[in-house]
């Protein structure tokens, strides 16, 4: 029996299957009924499970492949960002941006437009150039940027097709120091929202909902930048911190205006280490960036309820994109994360948070907990449409779908 990365999800799949070569994937795949491809398993719901074959990507090959001409980099799709981006970093190159944790697989972030923040910076699955996929009848496929239905493929929720490998955009390597700021009330984050969040390259916004409103500002500054000595009340730390409250920091990416390579500051964690806490739920809901004031002021008549049953939540930037299935599709977006402690309670609320964001249209992180009915999630996803189109064309017999995605998709 296996689970999800903490252990709220498990999985039932009828066998799990490793290949080692794109050869043997097309094989299994050409043979299979039902088949579902499984990346580093940090989803909090069952997008990744099935009740057939799971495909896993350990012994697949995992070079990487640089083109300089074109500044991109060939991935393999089952490769984790953490070591990712050492391999870029010691060639001298960089993506533009990392998750807050750098354990999770390439393919399944892009998959489920997982992102960082930045109110300039996609998401992680808008560096996508190219996508080579097996298809439902065994055959490979790349699909490129600029090709027909290109948008609706990238963010595909694992129906487009099984990824094996994936070309990045890149960049020069780049430094980034972190500074923390401590004691930024939710009333002057949600007042001056836009300014905070600009900061810096990536900026969150971390706060428990507790009565005193207290909060804190990881900012991190791209080398060249320097960080201001106060932040409306707020002030920076004076000791490295960890987002949970009263966990150790040592977990935590280096901090204290320390200068140091981009991928080991823009995650909050570093790779050697169980990220967050762990032992925890996760969900997130994204709102336009323009609503985002008035949403935080809705959650605060909740913040009691919240407060009980919470870790922390994060509240991030994410730049508008044109993919499919984005949750940032046209739309610039502020993600409001909520790490929850590993209680039943959880499911409940999160359909108490549901309703006080649904008068703002909120998209759900499809990687994390939600209870959106199909007809509410296709209300706010104005290419869904297409995207099940597609669906319908690469994949008649529904071979890669899964309980989560029939009932999501109506396939």
């Amino acid at each position: 029996m296996s689970a999800n990365w903490s252990g709220t999800v498990i999985f039932r799949d009828e066998q799990r299957v490793a290949p080692s070569s794109i050869d043997e994937m097309q094989e299994l795949i050409s043979k299979s009924v039902r088949v579902r491809a499984r990346g580093s398993a940090h989803c909090f719901n069952d997008i990744a499970d099935t009740s057939a074959t799971a495909i896993t990507f350990e012994n697949m090959p995992s070079d990487i492949e640089i083109n300089k001409d074109n500044q991109t980099v060939r991935v393999p799709a089952g490769m984790k960002y953490g070591e990712l981006a050492v391999a870029l970093n010691d060639r001298g190159w960089a993506i533009h941006n990392m998750a807050s944790l750098p354990h999770i697989s390439v393919a399944g972030a892009v998959a489920t437009a997982t992102h960082g923040s930045g109110v300039g910076n996609g998401n992680l699955a808008t560096a996508v150039k190219s996508l080579e996929l097996v298809l439902p009848d065994g055959s490979l496929k790349r699909v490129s940027e600029g090709d027909v239905d290109f948008l609706g493929y990238v963010v595909g929720l694992g129906l487009t097709g099984v990824v094996v490998n994936l070309d990045l955009a890149i960049e020069p390597t780049f430094n980034i120091s972190q500074t923390v700021y401590r004691g930024m009330s939710r009333e002057s984050y949600a007042a001056n929202l836009d300014e905070i969040m600009s900061l810096a390259y990536s900026v969150s916004y971390f706060t428990t909902w507790a009565a005193a409103g207290g909060g804190e500002v990881w900012a991190k500054f791209k080398s060249g930048t320097t960080a201001p000595t106060e932040l409306f009340e707020a002030y920076p730390a004076t000791s490295n911190r960890h987002p949970l409250p009263g966990l150790n920091p040592e977990p935590c990416t280096e901090q204290m205006a320390v200068g140091g390579p981009w991928h080991l500051r823009l995650p909050h964690f570093k790779m050697e280490f169980t990220p967050s806490a762990g032992d925890e739920i996760q969900s997130e809901f994204f709102v336009a960036r323009k609503d985002a004031p008035a949403a935080i002021a809705a959650l605060e008549k909740i913040a009691p309820q919240i407060n009980e049953i919470l870790w922390v939540t994060e509240i991030r930037a994410i730049a508008a994109d044109q993919l499919w299935m984005s949750p940032h599709y046209q739309r610039d977006s502020i993600g409001i994360h909520f790490t929850w402690k590993k209680v039943d309670a959880v499911y409940e609320m999160v359909k108490v948070v549901e309703a006080t964001l649904a008068p703002f249209n909120y998209r759900p992180h499809l990687g994390k907990v939600f209870s959106a009915s199909p007809e509410n999630f296709a209300s706010v996803m104005p290419k869904l449409n297409d995207f099940k189109k597609l669906i319908r064309e690469i994949d008649p017999d529904n071979k890669f779908g899964n309980d989560f995605t029939n009932n999501l998709l109506g396939l």
